[in-house]
């Protein structure tokens, strides 16, 4: 620091008490002022300014235009002058009369070193603030860092808050992965690691990450970093010795980029087990935080060293990086892990019901598909629906497993691909066979009769007129097995014209027993008698069930609280606007709007499928005309369907094409 300045008024520097005494003359600059605000402004040094009585109301009005390393000295030559305001800069009022050199001397000092002390408080003051102010940053970043549970952003949180606090220009960091195939190793943890680039920021130049693998040598800095687990504090990267223990090179990415790396800190990332996971390296350290940084002339001008106190704010980071990454990857291990147990309980399910394999997943594609669009609208019905990561997370677990209840019901149920049973479908065709063999005997004894009680010529005519009454009543039969078969065939949409099927069912045969039988039982008229698809209400109910059993099922899990609505939004996937679906006879305000858009997917799938036993795949025009129907009965939400429909989602699931 230069000398301090000792500043006399021009009007009193013949008066003898202005004189400075020749002993400190070397210890301070001495200048002459005619107005105080002449010298106001900003020195680099403290200033001691002589004032007179005459001066005083100026100072009053200028001092603070002076800044706090700046003090004065009024000097009384008789008018004793009224002291107003604030004299937090008037280091003290002295009397001009016998105004010893000894004593101005000490005036002169006790002022300057009054003034010097100030400025040492004032510097601790600001270091001090400096260093609240970065601890409650760290705080703050520690906060940050531990509510960040997705990877990719947590990396570059880290990034950000350590240039920030350390004002660097740039950042990278590296994780430990495994290198593939590589056998672990018990005594040496590292042996079958590598470095991954992850993520990279620079202020003042637009760099992109690229996706580089890097080995673990000892010749690196980052590679010396891991091995010691020790950070790097480096002046200048250019100056490193060629034979040096470590070399850097990076030089062609400087070269690239028009760049300049100078100084850098590389520090490691060590767990709570003090194994390290990775590596965060900053670079250019800036005297001043928000520049940006041009030509390699600016960047050496600009650019400083980092130091031992960035060192330390670094490592504090770093510590909580490592435990905010551990606790990411061990969260990401756990959504793995369930996401195996989403995937395997959905499997066992479809083991059950093959026919409907890969339903669930379709169903979760479609819906999260729709609840994203639904969440990006910014006009209409939906502009202010939003849903949150956790959110999306529920309707995918809810969709994978809205199904899930159907373990508790019977296979053939589940697999059932017509109205009858196979079973049953064979008792109806045994029957009917048994009804065949039952005309024929019957004619055969009648046709025997006529050969034993008439004359051969009545006979002939007699057994010619009876082949052609079994041959019509056998025709008839045919016709009627026909129609029973026709019936068995379940259909999309709603089908009549069942009323043969009761004037069957009133038809008897003599069963060999001597006992007389229906051509269809009352079970079977009944199933067959199902205008849509291939469960009767028995069937029906319990295949309904499987929405209670998968509500049930979902209900003992012990669910985060993020994902504490899966059970409610796969409960009501079959509930309708109107108050007609199923189980609970939900209407629009008590349905999840997350369960009205799975309804509108659950449905377009179950009639595109191509997997489904009772019916060929629909095409998808035909499909929206169904959902049409059902959204104009009031069952499914309108604006919703409109939605998948325009944004033509149901191309994100692949079918095969159909005729």
């Amino acid at each position: 620091m230069s000398q301090p300045e000792l500043w006399i008024p021009k009007t009193r520097s013949k008066e003898t008490a202005c004189q400075v005494p020749e002993s400190i003359q070397t210890q301070v600059v001495v200048r002459q002022y005619q107005k105080l605000k002449e010298i106001a402004g900003t020195p680099g040094q403290p200033r001691l300014i002589v004032i007179d009585e005459e001066a005083y109301g100026e100072w009053e009005q200028a001092q603070q235009e002076f800044p706090p390393e700046t003090g004065a000295l009024l000097l009384d030559f008789g008018s004793r002058p009224e002291l107003t305001g604030d004299s937090e800069k008037l280091l003290g009022w002295v009397s001009a009369a016998g105004l010893t050199e000894s004593r101005w001397e000490f005036l002169i000092l006790q002022g300057l070193e009054t003034l010097a002390a100030r400025n040492r408080l004032q510097a601790l003051e600001e270091a001090l603030g400096e260093q609240r102010n970065r601890l409650e940053e760290l705080n703050e970043i520690g906060v940050s860092l531990s509510g960040e549970k997705n990877l990719t952003r947590l990396l570059r949180l880290i990034i950000a808050n350590a240039m920030k606090l350390t004002h660097a220009d740039g950042g990278s960091l590296y994780l430990l992965e495994p290198i593939p195939d590589e056998p672990e190793d018990p005594n040496n943890y590292l042996a079958n690691q590598q470095l991954h680039f992850e993520v990279l920021i620079n202020d003042s130049r637009k760099m992109s990450a690229e996706a580089i693998l890097l080995a673990i040598t000892p010749d690196s800095i980052c590679g010396q970093v891991i091995l010691t687990g020790k950070p790097i504090l480096l002046d200048d990267v250019y100056d490193l010795p060629p034979d040096g223990a470590v070399q850097w090179g990076g030089k062609a990415v400087d070269k690239r980029y028009g760049y300049r790396t100078k100084s850098m800190l590389t520090v490691p990332l060590l767990t709570h087990e003090g194994r390290v996971a990775g590596v965060l390296q900053l670079l250019n350290r800036k005297q001043h935080r928000e520049q940006v940084l041009g030509d390699v002339a600016d960047i050496l001008k600009e650019v400083c060293s980092f130091d031992n106190e960035d060192l330390r704010v670094i490592e504090s980071i770093a510590s909580q990086a490592a435990t905010a990454l551990s606790n990411a990857q061990l969260l990401g291990s756990i959504h793995i892990l369930f996401d195996g147990f989403i995937n395997a309980s959905v499997k066992a399910i479809e083991s059950r019901d093959p026919t409907t394999s890969g339903h669930s997943s379709r169903v979760a594609t479609l819906t999260i598909a729709l609840a994203e669009l639904v969440h990006q609208m910014p006009t209409g019905r939906f502009r202010d629906t939003h849903f949150s990561i956790d959110q999306l997370h529920e309707i995918r677990y809810a969709s994978l497993l809205h199904d899930f209840g159907k373990i508790g019901v019977r296979e053939q149920v589940l697999i059932k691909a017509k109205k009858l049973y196979p079973n049953e479908e064979q008792a109806v065709m045994d029957r009917f066979r048994l009804i065949r063999q039952s005309l024929e005997l019957s004619m055969t004894r009648k046709q025997l009769e006529y050969f034993l009680e008439k004359s051969r010529g009545d006979a002939v005519a007699a057994y010619g007129q009876g082949q052609q009454e079994l041959e019509e009543r056998l025709h008839e039969l045919d016709e009627q097995l026909e129609f029973v078969i026709r019936c068995n065939e379940p259909t999309v949409l709603a089908q009549g014209g069942f009323e043969k099927l009761q004037e069957i069912e009133q038809l008897r045969f003599a069963h060999p027993s001597g006992v007389e039988m229906p051509y269809l039982n009352t079970g079977e008229l009944h199933s067959l008698s199902v205008p849509k698809g291939s469960l009767n209400e028995q069937d029906r109910a319990e295949i309904e069930s499987h929405v209670t059993h998968t509500y049930n099922f979902l209900r003992i899990i012990p669910w985060s609280a993020n994902l504490s609505q899966v059970p409610e939004i796969a409960h009501a996937h079959h509930e309708k606007l109107n108050g007609s679906g199923y189980p609970r006879k939900l209407n629009g305000g008590q349905i999840p709007l997350q369960a009205k858009m799975m309804t509108i997917a659950d449905i377009y799938d179950a009639l595109t499928a191509w997997d489904r036993p009772y019916k060929k795949a629909m095409p998808a025009e035909r499909a929206f005309n169904i959902l049409g129907f059902e959204a104009k009965d009031g069952n499914i939400d309108t604006d919703l369907l409109e939605v998948f429909i325009d944004a033509k989602l149901y191309t994100l699931v692949s079918r095969p094409r159909t005729n």
